[in-house]
């Protein structure tokens, strides 16, 4: 669908407060069109078009957290397009330190997640382990040789070993690409593409999505806001983690792969030193 068509109905339906006073298009993401609508009053608008299996889960995952300031909340929703209002912040804003973004990130979102079950009438179409297996399967062909075999079937022995509970319904692309950033503090998350999970897996996300700050005492200071139990093989769910951001990086940031690839090894090795100390806690002598 064209943007000007969407538009045209959306001002004909009555959708807009007032009248349009000028549009223009957003940067949006690699299959979406999105639109900011100016209207009378200040009023102001962003219009997303995309493929409507796309759209009905973003605008589900958006209606189930409404009223949660830093989530935009969907004013009209219909086949291949969401209308929400526009939400003050800038993707290239200055961000706050890694520790202040992540914990703004817990306790603004994440604390909130609920549990997805079909019963319920609300759940991703995305099976967690499923997802992970394709995940980093698809990291695997990026990757190539800058990592080992041996890395590489690690990462399947530890994402065949994942726990499912407790699946969730989260954002699922919580990365810093689609944070808004406003006075130094995280100001909205916008473009979910959801999936049900751990709520760990978000977090983690976000703490790889930029190279600054990879160290085990950020990412501790941030779990001790997650309201959620903390998995036991949580080290392993990092790993997963950096293993697909290295294949994002290869992709778009090539710049910082050293970073990631440093971050990879550093976190093998925290990994294994929580697994042997694990082993070493669990034997009866």
């Amino acid at each position: 669908m064209e943007m000007s068509v969407a538009i045209d109905e959306l001002v004909e339906k009555g959708v807009f407060i007032s009248e349009i006073t000028t549009w223009h298009f957003l940067s949006g993401g690699t299959s979406s069109q999105v639109a900011k609508v100016c209207c009378e009053g200040d009023w102001e608008y962003v219009v997303k078009i995309n493929d409507s299996r796309v759209i009905r889960a973003e605008a589900r995952f958006l209606c189930i957290y409404g009223g949660l300031s830093i989530l935009p909340s969907p004013v009209y929703e219909a086949d291949e397009y969401v209308v929400y209002p526009f939400l003050e912040g800038e993707t290239s804003g200055i961000r706050p330190e890694k520790r202040q973004m992540l914990q703004e990130l817990v306790v603004g979102l994440i604390n909130h997640y609920r549990m997805a079950t079909r019963g319920s009438g609300w759940y991703s179409d995305v099976h967690w382990l499923r997802f992970l297996q394709k995940e980093t399967m698809g990291a695997r062909s990026i990757i190539g040789n800058q990592l080992s075999e041996e890395d590489a079937l690690l990462i399947v022995r530890i994402v065949q070993k994942q726990p499912i509970e407790p699946a969730m319904l989260l954002h699922g692309d919580c990365g810093v690409h689609n944070f808004l950033f406003q006075d130094q503090h995280l100001s909205a998350i916008i473009d979910p593409i959801p999936v049900d999970g751990p709520p760990t897996y978000d977090l983690i996300f976000a703490f790889f999505s930029s190279p600054e700050d990879l160290t085990e005492e950020t990412l501790t200071y941030a779990l001790q806001f997650l309201k959620t139990p903390i998995p036991e093989d949580f080290y392993g769910s990092v790993l997963i983690g950096v293993y697909i951001r290295i294949a994002r990086c290869l992709l778009h940031h090539p710049a910082d792969l050293e970073k990631y690839l440093e971050a990879w090894e550093y976190w093998k090795l925290c990994y294994y030193r929580q697994k042997n100390s694990t082993l070493r806690d669990s034997s009866v002598e």
